[in-house]
């Protein structure tokens, strides 16, 4: 089975040029950057969606200098922007389409959720939408999975602890 970093730029390079793509919880920016690599040289762009203080469920830390200088490092500023605030903040005034949404921001069961509902009504039909940590160590987040989400999308799968699937 393919890694969850390639399967994240897979995804993204393989979105037409000029989409969104809007990851929730960028923490140092490594998964972002994976989404970036797959951007880069196109007008595809990354909304890295983030507090940088570690969130609810972390011990607190201002990632947000990491996170600007791993971006930068790999050349990626052109296409990723970082977006500071709660995403329940950020989903209340949300307005362009999104082609590719990966959550993997606060793993508590309420938080997914709310994650999932402001953002999902901006996935574009056919859209991905894409979850990180669906497994039994993050029981909030495998609730969620399986008992809300995945009933609502297309043509589910799973790489590693990724579950994903398409808006019908």
């Amino acid at each position: 089975m393919e890694g969850q970093e390639k399967w994240l730029f897979k995804r993204a390079r393989s979105l037409k040029d000029g989409t969104n793509i809007v990851e929730i919880g960028s923490y140092k920016g490594r998964s972002t950057c994976c989404l970036g690599f797959g951007c880069k040289g196109t007008k595809k762009h990354v909304f890295a969606i983030d507090r940088f203080d570690g969130g609810p469920d972390l011990p607190r830390y201002d990632s947000f200098a990491e996170f600007c200088a791993n971006v930068k490092r790999c050349g990626l500023s052109e296409c990723v922007e970082p977006v500071i605030g709660t995403s329940s903040e950020i989903a209340r005034t949300w307005n362009k389409p999104i082609q590719l949404l990966f959550i993997d921001g606060s793993h508590l069961y309420e938080d997914v959720l709310l994650d999932f509902e402001g953002f999902f009504p901006h996935v574009v039909r056919g859209g991905m939408v894409a979850f990180h940590d669906v497994r039994e160590d993050h029981p909030g987040v495998l609730k969620a999975w399986h008992g809300i989400i995945k009933q609502q999308l297309a043509g589910v799968g799973y790489c590693s602890s990724i579950g994903y699937g398409r808006k019908p």
